[in-house]
């Protein structure tokens, strides 16, 4: 168990959020962003929840509280991002050609 936070303590969070990633996957992909309503169409506000989730999470775990953890945040930890926002799956598979987006 030690080891595996001791992995979790060296897991960098303070890498900027990828804007000009986001910026370009919407250029890029202007037309299937126009086809989503407005309530789906959030890309930078979906993957920050989708971050946060994760951040919050490990700070919970490297304060040795995860006694604490609400259940839900759990469940939602299951998913990776295409799993939990699945309107955004026609990005899937060119995730890769955006480097700093799909690191993180």
């Amino acid at each position: 168990m030690d080891s595996v936070i001791q992995k979790l303590k060296n897991i960098n969070l303070d890498n900027p959020f990828p804007y000009r990633d986001t910026d370009k996957i919407q250029a890029d992909f202007q037309y299937d962003f126009l086809k989503l309503t407005d309530d789906k169409n959030s890309l930078v506000g979906d993957f920050n929840t989708y971050c946060m989730n994760i951040a919050g999470t490990l700070s919970y775990v490297l304060a040795g509280k995860t006694s604490k953890i609400p259940q839900r945040q759990i469940e939602i930890l299951k998913f990776s991002f295409f799993s939990w926002f699945q309107q955004y799956m026609f990005i899937q598979d060119k995730i890769s050609d955006y480097v700093e987006f799909s690191r993180e």
